[in-house]
């Protein structure tokens, strides 16, 4: 009989795998079973594209990658037309199926429980130009500097405060709002009215200021703020992007 002294060599059992991999492989599991029927009726394609996608399937940004696109399909299957989706299925390359789809008006439409800010922003370049435009257009960040008698870190310091409102536009940076500006500096009650809408984004921020507001008797934030109405345009902003709030 043969004895092994040294406990290194001795077989070490094996550790338990983590709840969440356990939980993780129950739900594969669970899956792989309701999906075997359909598995085996899917045609040869589908399946070589289903291996790739979980092939791809490697770190947290690809999952989340694969996640959208797998949601933008789900999405196109739901509301895109049968003729479109024919048209996109003839295509000479995945690249202008895609593109076929994504052109789709169906596409551009907000889910139903969207609020209604994201509405307006699913208009597209043309929402967002027109409220650059509104009021006077918009200022670049260099003259917003020099006409509040700041430096551009100030402005940008006060815009990351929520204390003036700047409308990202990617890598091209930030416009003001001009209309935002007085004689002497900020429109007064501006601060106060950006305080009580600091949840909600720029955009939707200069959407409330710019909209008519049942709050105030059909007048725009924006009005109401010039002819000294802060108490009722703080109260308006407080109620804004609420259930039946305009």
């Amino acid at each position: 009989m043969v004895t092994i002294k040294d406990r290194s060599l001795r077989k070490r059992p094996a550790r338990p795998a983590p709840k969440r991999q356990i939980r993780q492989r129950s739900f594969a599991k669970g899956v792989l079973l309701r999906i075997k029927g359909d598995l085996e009726r899917t045609p040869r394609p589908l399946l070589d594209a289903i291996l790739k996608t979980l092939h791809a399937n490697r770190d947290d940004l690809r999952n989340a990658v694969l996640t959208r696109l797998l949601s933008l399909t789900w999405k196109a299957m739901e509301r895109v037309p049968s003729r479109i989706l024919l048209e996109a299925a003839s295509a000479s390359s995945d690249q202008q199926a895609l593109l076929r789809i994504l052109e789709a008006p169906e596409m551009a439409l907000p889910d139903a429980d969207v609020a209604s800010i994201e509405v307006a922003r699913a208009r597209g370049i043309d929402a967002r130009d027109e409220l650059i435009n509104a009021e006077g257009g918009s200022w670049a960040v260099q003259r917003v500097a020099k006409y509040l008698g700041l430096t551009r870190q100030a402005v940008d310091k006060r815009r990351k405060a929520n204390k003036l409102i700047g409308l990202g536009l990617g890598r091209h940076g930030y416009l003001y709002p001009s209309w935002q500006f007085s004689k002497t500096g900020t429109l007064p009650g501006l601060e106060e009215a950006l305080a009580e809408l600091r949840r909600q984004d720029q955009w939707a921020q200069v959407i409330f200021m710019l909209s008519p507001n049942d709050r105030l008797d059909g007048t725009p934030p924006l009005r109401a703020l010039r002819r000294g109405r802060i108490d009722d345009v703080k109260m308006a902003a407080s109620l804004f992007g609420e259930h039946g709030a305009a």
